[in-house]
Formats: C-alpha cells, sequence, structure tokens
C-alpha cells in the first residue's frame, strides 16, 4: 500500500511538470508568431501591430530623457549644447590682386580650414577692362572665424561684410532621436529574424531590415553634415581688383571736403582720360599711320589732276583773244 502511494505521487509529480512544460513551450511559440506577425504587419503599414516600433520608441525615448513624468519633453541636457551654423560674406577690393589671393590661401591653410571653392576671372584678350574678380569660399574651424576675417579685413579693402547664425540644435536632436529609434528596431527585428522559421516571415523582416539600414544611412549623413556645417565655419569671399579703393570711412561731410572730393575726382578723372587717350593713341597708331598717307596720296594724286584739266582749258582761248585783238588795232588804223 505505501509502496503504490509512493507510485502515485511521483506519478502526479510527473504529469505537473510535463503539462507546466507544455504551457511553456505553446506560450514561447505563441509569442514568438505573434511577434513575427507584428514585424510582418509592421512592413505592410498596418497600425494594429506595430509593438516593436512603439517599444523601441518609448525605450529611445526614456534613454534621452525625453519623457518626463509630467509627459513633456524634457531633454534640456541635449538642448544645452547649441549647434550653430555660422556664415560670413564678405566684398572685398584690392589694388594688388594676385598677392591677395595668395594671402588668404595661406591663412586658410594655418588656420587649420580648407577651400572649398575658387573662381578666377577677368583679362581676356579682347577684353577692354585689365581688372579681374575672384570668389572664394572658405571653410573655417569655428573657433578661428574671427582671426581669419580680420586677416582679410588687414590684406583687403573690405567694403561691405555680411554674418548670419542659424541655430540647428532641435533638427540634430530629432534626427539623433530617429537614428536611435531604427537602431533599437533593427535589433530587435534581428532577435525575430534568429527565430522566425517560415520563409514568408524571413523575407518580411528582411525587406524591413533592409529599409531601416536605408534610413540609417540617410539619417548618418544628414548628422554629419551639420556636424561639419557647426565645426567649420563657411566663409564667402567676392574680391574685385580695382585701380582705386573704396573709401570706408566716412568723414563728415562740410564745403571743404565736398570741394576737396570733388577736385580729387576731378585730377583723377583727367588723368585717366590722358591714359587712356595715349594708350588708345599707340595703340592705334598703325592704323593712322595707313590713313595718313591714304589722304595724303589722295591730295597729291587730285592736285595733278586738277592742273592737267586747267592747263588743257587755257590755250583753248588764246586764239579768239588774238583775233580780237588784231581787230582792233585795224579799226585803231583807220
Amino acid at each position: 500500500m505505501r509502496k503504490f502511494k509512493i507510485v502515485s505521487i511521483f506519478t502526479m509529480v510527473v504529469l505537473m511538470v510535463f503539462v507546466n512544460t507544455a504551457c511553456a513551450s505553446k506560450g514561447v511559440k505563441n509569442d514568438m508568431a505573434k511577434s513575427s506577425y507584428d514585424a510582418i504587419q509592421y512592413e505592410n503599414g498596418y497600425e494594429g501591430a506595430t509593438e516593436v516600433r512603439d517599444e523601441a520608441k518609448t525605450e529611445e525615448a526614456s534613454d534621452n530623457g525625453l519623457i518626463s513624468t509630467s509627459g513633456l519633453i524634457g531633454n534640456t541636457e541635449n538642448l544645452s549644447m547649441d549647434k550653430i551654423i555660422t556664415t560670413v560674406d564678405l566684398e572685398v577690393e584690392t589694388e594688388d590682386f594676385d598677392n591677395l589671393i595668395s594671402t588668404i590661401k595661406d591663412e586658410i591653410i594655418r588656420l587649420g580650414g580648407y577651400d572649398e571653392k575658387t573662381e578666377i576671372s577677368g583679362r581676356r584678350y579682347y577684353s577692354r577692362s585689365s581688372s579681374r574678380y575672384g570668389y572664394i569660399v572658405a571653410r573655417i574651424p569655428k573657433e578661428r572665424l574671427k582671426e581669419f576675417v580680420s586677416a582679410v579685413k588687414e590684406n583687403g579693402n573690405v567694403y561691405n561684410e555680411t554674418s548670419s547664425s542659424e541655430n540647428v540644435t532641435l533638427q540634430y536632436v530629432d534626427t539623433e532621436s530617429r537614428k536611435k529609434s531604427l537602431e533599437i528596431e533593427q535589433e530587435r527585428l534581428f532577435g525575430l529574424l534568429e527565430k522566425t522559421e517560415t520563409l514568408e516571415d524571413i523575407v518580411s523582416l528582411e525587406s524591413r531590415l533592409s529599409s531601416i539600414r536605408h534610413e540609417l544611412q540617410m539619417l548618418e549623413t544628414e548628422l554629419r553634415t551639420i556636424d561639419n556645417k557647426v565645426d567649420y565655419s563657411t566663409v564667402t569671399i567676392h574680391i574685385s581688383e580695382v585701380e582705386r579703393l573704396t573709401p570706408t570711412t566716412e568723414e563728415k561731410e562740410t564745403v571743404f571736403t565736398r570741394i576737396k572730393v570733388g577736385f580729387s575726382d576731378t585730377i583723377y578723372d583727367i588723368s585717366e582720360g590722358l591714359k587712356d587717350f595715349i594708350v588708345w593713341f599707340v595703340v592705334n597708331l598703325p592704323y593712322l599711320i595707313i590713313w595718313a598717307l591714304i589722304i595724303a596720296l589722295g591730295v597729291v594724286v587730285s592736285r595733278k589732276f586738277y592742273k592737267k584739266i586747267k592747263g588743257k582749258k587755257i590755250p583753248a582761248k588764246l586764239p579768239t583773244e588774238q583775233a580780237g585783238v588784231k581787230i582792233n588795232k585795224e579799226e585803231s588804223h583807220k
């Protein structure tokens, strides 16, 4: 009897263990099926099965401190590190164009920046103006921006300066948030992919993972671009070669000042006019000599032709005049 009780108890324990194991196995299979179904439904765009995405967003937001106890955005730590993009635009005049270009290039290298774009134009063969124009886009480390602008002002005449700043902190934080959310979702989908056995589910998960990888690459590119623009300020320089610099400091306008400026401008215009005339005369001297020879030859030929015609007309009148003289003499004798 005692042996029967022991066997009965042992049999009941084995049955309970078997039942619990079966239930646990069934629960795991149901969880796998549900997770795989949610991933497939998420890929197909259904709103009823987005647990992977929602959990990823919730975990990412909790890690970054974006969700506070009151349910509001409270990520003050990230916002304290402002991302500010600074751009400067300079319009410069110079009387020594080559030297200024060389100096700017040297300053860019010395300050640890780089030349993003350079354009130089002017001095065409048939161009009347000998002045040149330069366009430089320089990327300078933000902490050395003022030093670079000061160097340009020291070597050229900056007559116009424009600067602007753009705070992109919120855009940067939002991009980082989306990137981390996708990374968490990617990790969970990798876990589902290891457990999934059906071909259809594997194809759906691979498709979603490929889409996530593409989105992550785009977000990483956007973050790197913002970081580059923040760390390296953009300085655009317009350089004009001139013969006379524009005054950058304005004096108080008085009668004497107006007379001085007007007289200086008049003298400058006269001197430039004389220079232009001398240059024009020397350049066109061969043409002037040719035209002078043609005109002189024409005058000589026309004078000879006129004398020849006049010499032919005079002898034709002599017989008539002599006849008139004889008649008058005869009449006088009678």
